[in-house]
């Protein structure tokens, strides 16, 4: 299960529209416990896949931007619990690129669908244990 605030759930669709008609992406940062993903920060960070006419449908964290915000998380006591990117006029459902790129079971992987420019829905998936396929998790969205 996901715990996402709801402020940065609009952040989150905020920067997938701003990113549009490319995918934007970004690291949630909380806490896993019991099963549940808590997040208590974003961070929204640039999309450095290196062929331009790819990125409407791939994406890419630069891993020195990963590593800062990993390093900012461990001095807060929380952890990077997982990665939010965009699907840009495509359901937000994981895909078979996302799943050859997805590495971590118990990562939240948050999809939001962005129409037309416009933020619509968000799914969360997980990696199965045998990394084989996604199995959508539930999201509960906290005032």
């Amino acid at each position: 299960m996901l715990i996402l605030p709801e402020h940065l759930h609009e952040q989150i669709k905020a920067h997938g529209a701003a990113s549009y008609p490319l995918e934007g992406c970004g690291l949630l940062v909380g806490l896993a416990e019991n099963g549940r993903n808590t997040v208590h920060a974003i961070r929204p960070l640039p999309n450095v896949w290196p062929n331009e006419a790819e990125k409407p449908v791939r994406f890419l964290i630069d891993p020195a931007d990963w590593q800062r915000v990993e390093l900012e998380a461990a001095e807060a006591d929380l952890d990077v619990i997982g990665i939010f990117h965009s699907h840009p006029d495509h359901p937000p459902v994981a895909s078979p690129r996302d799943l050859a790129w997805a590495s971590w079971p118990g990562y939240s992987y948050l999809i939001t669908q962005i129409a037309h420019g416009v933020p619509t829905t968000s799914q969360s998936w997980q990696l199965a244990a045998d990394r084989g396929s996604f199995v959508e998790e539930e999201v509960v969205v906290s005032g």
